[in-house]
């Protein structure tokens, strides 16, 4: 009611202040469907004030990453979610490791191009499994891993399809082989 109410003054910018959190996440999604159909019908700008990284990244041209009433990182979607500036954008837009190299320069790699076991590859760091969670296409498996910057061992968490996961099952406490592609990490600016 209060979306028909503002467009019927016909303004050229909406301000959405997280129009969506209050909803069950079938309704969520498909209110965005509508929202993203009004937007364009009516060739309206939206500023969408979301909590929610799925959201913001399902809606946006634009996503603008603040932090402290900073802002972060401003670009589309895609680059933020691919090639985040900051250690902040990272763990906030989440699906990230953030890895403290030993020169103390960090990269970002995404948890779903991190690799376990056997295809950790050649500079492969140890790292003890911490938790499991199955979520029905993919399980998120924590990790702790010493050696990846800090006093502190290293949280990362690594993605696995859950076919993969199935043939080779892990359990809480084993320490696998950790690594990742050159190519998947992305640095970080300061």
């Amino acid at each position: 009611m209060a979306l028909a109410r503002a467009l019927v003054t016909g303004p050229k910018v909406l301000l959405l202040d997280e129009p969506l959190s209050a909803l069950d996440p079938f309704l969520r999604v498909r209110m965005r469907t509508e929202l993203k159909r009004i937007q364009a019908e009516l060739g309206l700008t939206f500023i969408h004030v979301t909590h929610s990284q799925e959201e913001a990244m399902a809606l946006s041209d634009l996503v603008v990453v603040m932090n402290g009433g900073r802002i972060e990182q401003a670009a589309d979607p895609r680059t933020v979610f691919e090639r985040p500036a900051t250690a902040f954008v990272a763990r906030f837009i989440g699906g990230h490791n953030v890895i403290r190299l030993p020169d103390a320069s960090e990269i970002a790699v995404r948890a779903d191009r991190m690799r376990l076991g056997p295809e950790a590859g050649a500079e492969a760091v140890p790292a003890r499994v911490v938790s499991i969670e199955y979520q029905g296409t993919s399980v998120h498996v924590g990790l702790e891993a010493d050696g990846l910057g800090g006093r502190e061992p290293a949280a990362l968490t690594a993605i696995i399809g859950d076919g993969a996961y199935a043939d080779r099952p892990l359990a809480l406490g084993q320490t696998v082989p950790l690594g990742w592609d050159a190519a998947a990490a992305h640095r970080l600016s300061a």
